[in-house]
């Protein structure tokens, strides 16, 4: 890809695809990065398409959420042509087909995308997978429908089911070279067969709830997502935090760096701590190559309380006796395993209080003239 692509990228990277955070487990950055890799790879049989617009449009189609589910992609168009940072790349023509490409990402059988760009985010946002199909389905209801039952769910489930997936539903799929007719047509064979049906949805709905019960006994507050930051020694590790916290559900927001090219740790530590810092995210997790920078840096700030940890004994210690509330990691020396066992550590184990709470109140530096 040339420059400005890559130059795209990093601006969505870095000032788009973190407001997902704040969505339900559906439509966070795993979702947005989906259907902008999705289309890219499907763009592949359409040679004349612009891949910038392209990737513009797949990384706010589901912007609008921020403002309503109903018509959030009416909401995801109106944001893409309010963004006067897109004319540094595009002419007003190409952001309107960006805009429009968004808005039809919901296109369904009773109205077709307007675009080849339209038809190309629509087929990347059909993630047809039956666990992602379940879970989804599920997570939207227990975040929507909070006084269902096992039993409940499971009928808002196969009514939904009907109304989009199985055949007549309204899901309609636009690019023929896309792997999705066939992972359709192996979920409605499924969806033909109560019994399995049932087992698969008790399989997924098990696994939530016991994820759900887990996040009960943790450190982190419902609906703040947790601070990670790293530099580009801490990228790798980050990267498995991450993958760590989508699989057991945890929001989190990224502060950067977001890749591996040779960075300055303060320039994303500094964000961090003060997202930890306002109530805006707890806790957090930093990364740097020895943990020491970025730790010093976390540690700049009144608020924070970052320990550097290199096993689980002393991430315990640091929650359990100096309520940290940021967990700092040596990238270089430890290994994935090791940074994951030190995460789930630290985000499950709860201050002490008592004499500790004494020592913690005298952490902050006072003035000489007090």
């Amino acid at each position: 890809m040339n420059d400005r692509h890559n130059i795209i990228r990093e601006f969505l990277e870095r000032e788009i695809v973190p407001r997902y955070d704040a969505f339900d487990a559906a439509h966070r950055r795993e979702h947005v990065h989906h259907v902008m890799h999705e289309s890219q790879q499907l763009a592949q049989h359409y040679p004349t398409t612009n891949r910038d617009m392209l990737l513009v449009a797949a990384a706010y189609h589901d912007l609008g959420l921020e403002v309503s589910r109903k018509v959030h992609h009416i909401e995801s168009a109106r944001i893409i042509r309010a963004d006067e940072r897109l004319l540094q790349w595009f002419t007003p023509q190409e952001i309107e087909t960006i805009a429009q490409a968004a808005e039809d990402h919901r296109a369904s059988s009773d109205h077709e995308p307007r675009s080849i760009y339209g038809r190309l985010i629509a087929e990347a946002d059909r993630q047809i997978d039956t666990d992602t199909i379940v879970r989804r389905t599920i997570q939207f209801s227990f975040k929507h429908y909070p006084g269902l039952d096992r039993e409940g769910n499971y009928e808002r489930f196969v009514e939904h089911m009907k109304e989009k997936y199985a055949e007549g539903g309204y899901l309609k799929l636009w690019i023929p070279e896309s792997d999705n007719a066939r992972r359709l047509a192996e979920f409605r064979s499924m969806l033909i067969d109560p019994v399995t049906t049932r087992e698969k949805f008790d399989e997924i709905y098990d696994k939530l709830i016991k994820q759900n019960n887990n996040m009960m006994t943790s450190i982190l507050k419902p609906g703040i997502p947790v601070a990670l930051c790293s530099d580009h020694a801490g990228y790798a590790t980050k990267q498995a935090v991450i993958n760590y916290l989508k699989e057991n559900n945890i929001q989190y927001k990224d502060y950067g760096t977001y890749s591996e090219e040779s960075c300055d740790y303060p320039d994303f530590a500094h964000p961090c701590a003060l997202a930890v810092e306002s109530g805006e995210c707890y806790p957090g997790i930093a990364m740097c190559g020895s943990g020491e920078g970025i730790n010093i840096t976390l540690n700049k700030h009144q608020g924070i309380r970052s320990a550097l940890c290199w096993n689980t004994e002393v991430a315990r210690l640091a929650r359990q006796h100096n309520d940290a509330n940021v967990l700092a990691m040596p990238g270089r020396f430890v290994s994935n395993d090791e940074a994951l066992e030190m995460v789930k550590t630290f985000l499950s184990t709860p201050f002490e209080g008592g004499r500790h709470q004494r020592r913690i109140d005298k952490i902050p530096v006072r003035s000489s003239y007090e």
